[in-house]
């Protein structure tokens, strides 16, 4: 019996994890230290992207931004005493998700690092996301740690997550869907583009804003100013809150989660649980590199941000954002080719998330491993990429690996 044998039953079991996706309303509720929000976090954990491996298997940029995050933690003096206590088991390793958050690239989370805290009204489940490090090149999601990148992790955690996590407080929580709403109908598609978030998250939060004392509003705002990616870390914590709502429908086909290492790509999928189905890394379909850079110096290290697509945002929306033609390469028709392609592996269209190129048609959303698996057609991901020697060097698009989709198909038509 294969899941196609029963399309009425996968058919209502798809549209109930749909509908938790459909009518989640994720909330920013406060900001605060991992090690206060995240159930189950400890000072001797770091949070990492991808489906955990045994610590041996972090390799390149990952790796090094694990070390990074366990003396940033004030755990190791330095690089070399770090790895003895991750080798001895002292400092454990352990993926995001499980405790409840999303990591950006290497996805490095640590104890005291400021998470923000989303949501659902509808649920009350929360998901999680720390603070964007800024548009330097040198950040430790991306595999750098250096005296500079210690001192602006402290900077978001001592002066900018108290203030942020006032505002939000004083705002009483910020409604992030509306948010999202409006910003795919101005040029967003919330995971590569979130200058019009951006601007609509600060216009929301400017009463509590202008309430706080002058000197701390300017160094606030300047901090939310600096660059147009503040948004991608709400909307990525708010797309965990919402994508987790389908897990455990049993019978869905429907995707949870994608999320890779510097080894492997994994994906959840509702029916079988929190269970990581893995295959190989995706691969680069287009991209653009910044100057000095080429495909040559390209590391995949990690990343969690596509939890976006995973909501129907992303790459599931791109077509909303052909800007960024001129960031990830590629054409705006090969753009809009590859966004109406996502129709044919999706179980259904948000009602809320809508792309006005497509006549406010409903995102293609609730990625299913039926369809993949079916039509060979593998998710597309809008990603930043990450060079050998640490650092952003450009962006584009991946193609997620078919080899997990169609196993968890076989996994959910055996248990059928």
């Amino acid at each position: 019996m294969t899941v196609s044998e029963n399309p009425a039953d996968t058919r209502c079991s798809n549209d109930r994890a749909l509908q938790r996706l459909y009518t989640a309303d994720p909330v920013l509720v406060d900001v605060r230290p991992a090690i206060e929000a995240l159930p189950g976090m400890t000072r001797d954990t770091v949070l990492v992207s991808g489906p955990p491996l045994p610590w041996s298997e972090y390799t390149g940029g990952q790796r090094r931004a694990i070390l990074g995050g366990v003396v940033h933690e004030g755990l190791a003096a330095d690089s070399d005493e770090a790895e003895l206590l991750l080798s001895r088991g002292v400092v454990r390793v352990d993926g995001c998700h499980d405790f409840g958050c999303v990591g950006s690239v290497a996805g490095i989370t640590t104890a005291s690092m400021p998470v923000l805290v989303v949501e659902d009204a509808e649920s009350g489940h929360r998901g999680h996301c720390t603070l964007f490090e800024g548009e330097t090149r040198g950040r430790l999601n991306y595999g750098v740690f250096d005296p500079a990148v210690d001192a602006n992790l402290r900077y978001l955690a001592e002066v900018i997550r108290p203030l942020l996590a006032a505002v939000v407080r004083a705002s009483g929580g910020i409604p992030l869907k509306p948010i999202m709403e409006r910003a795919l109908r101005q040029g967003d598609e919330l995971h590569s583009r979130t200058a019009a978030s951006s601007l609509l998250f600060l216009r929301q939060i400017a009463p509590a804003l202008l309430d706080l004392p002058p000197a701390d509003a300017r160094v606030l705002m300047a901090y939310l100013t600096a660059g147009d990616y503040f948004f991608l870390r709400p909307a990525m914590a708010a797309s965990k809150s919402m994508a987790d709502r389908m897990s455990g429908v049993r019978g869905s086909t429907v995707v949870t989660a994608m999320a890779f290492s510097c080894k492997e790509f994994g994906i959840r999928v509702a029916g079988l649980g929190n269970r990581w189905i893995r295959g190989p890394l995706p691969n680069v379909e287009t991209s653009h590199f910044f100057p000095g850079f080429t495909r040559d110096d390209i590391e995949v290290m990690g990343g969690e941000s596509v939890i976006t697509e995973v909501c129907g945002l992303g790459a599931f929306a791109q077509a909303n954002a052909l800007s960024l033609q001129a960031y990830h390469g590629g054409s705006a028709d090969s753009m809009i080719d590859r966004n109406l392609q996502m129709y044919e592996i999706t179980a259904g269209e948000h009602p809320s998330f809508t792309l006005p190129v497509f006549g406010y048609r409903g995102s293609p959303a609730g990625i299913d491993v039926a369809k993949v698996a079916e039509t060979g057609i593998t998710p597309a991901m809008n990603v930043a990429l990450a060079a050998k020697s640490g650092g952003q060097i450009g962006a584009g698009s991946f193609r997620a690996p078919l080899a997990p989709f169609a196993r968890a198909a076989e996994l959910l038509a055996a248990s059928s």
